[in-house]
């Protein structure tokens, strides 16, 4: 998978091996994302959706030009709960009517949640992963990073990311801190992220500034969980999308 290829005109740089395009605003940021998917997938292409605030203006315009085509899509994580929970990340990617455009392209969309305990829950979206990464010979994923350098659902607690670090057989885990900012949660693995073909990091706003310091700077996988994109075999399927300056 040649990135320069993908992104043809739009200008980037090299930093750690990720290719990182710096775009002024979120507006021009999320252009450089739909141009990203737009060269990239098709029909054959597996695309998997993070949730939090920052994609959601990007799901939006997805849902209103109606242009992207893949061949289906997945959520990378979930804030546990009943279906639908006004929490949950499902919750918000159907408010943008991106799964009224997946439903009328007949795009199956492949949601976490079902109802079923927090870890059988887990457990079946493992079981879907598996066969769509084997299914489908491309697979794309937009990221993010949170404000702690976060990403995905893995949190900034050393421990958990210890833990899935060190899981070299599931695709999707699960935890619950109670009594934590992260609640419970179930989420691709570092495993399952090593699988995509290609990673878009989505970073927009001035308090992300932060997390990208965090993220280039020094620091073990377990302190900074965004540091896991800057592993060689995985910087070099990476491009971060952002509105600061790196």
């Amino acid at each position: 998978m040649d990135r320069a290829k993908i992104l043809l005109e739009i200008v980037y740089k090299d930093k750690n091996g990720i290719f990182v395009v710096t775009s002024p605003t979120a507006a021009s940021a999320n252009k450089v994302v739909k141009k990203i998917l737009e060269n990239y997938s098709d029909s054959k292409t597996a695309l998997f959706l993070s949730g939090g605030s920052t994609p959601k203006k990007l799901y939006e315009e997805i849902a209103s030009e109606k242009t992207l085509k893949v061949g289906s899509a997945l959520q990378v994580d979930e804030r546990f709960g009943q279906k639908l929970h006004r929490h949950s990340n499902e919750l918000m990617i159907k408010n943008t009517c991106l799964l009224k455009y997946f439903e009328d392209q007949n795009i199956r969309f492949y949601p976490i949640l079902n109802d079923e305990s927090l870890e059988n829950t887990s457990l079946q979206y493992d079981e879907a992963l598996r066969f769509l990464l084997k299914y489908f010979p491309k697979t794309v994923g937009i990221l993010g990073i949170g404000d702690d350098a976060h990403t995905a659902g893995i949190p900034a607690i050393p421990n958990v990311v210890k833990r899935i670090l060190e899981d070299q057989s599931s695709l999707v885990t699960f935890y619950n801190e109670e009594d934590g900012k992260y609640g419970a949660r179930i989420t691709m693995t570092y495993l399952a992220l090593s699988q995509l073909d290609l990673i878009l990091i989505l970073v927009l706003g001035q308090e992300k500034r932060e997390a990208l310091k965090l993220m280039f700077g020094d620091g073990k996988v377990e302190e900074v969980p965004a540091r896991f994109y800057l592993k060689p075999e995985i910087a070099a399927k990476t491009i971060l999308v952002t509105d600061q300056i790196v």
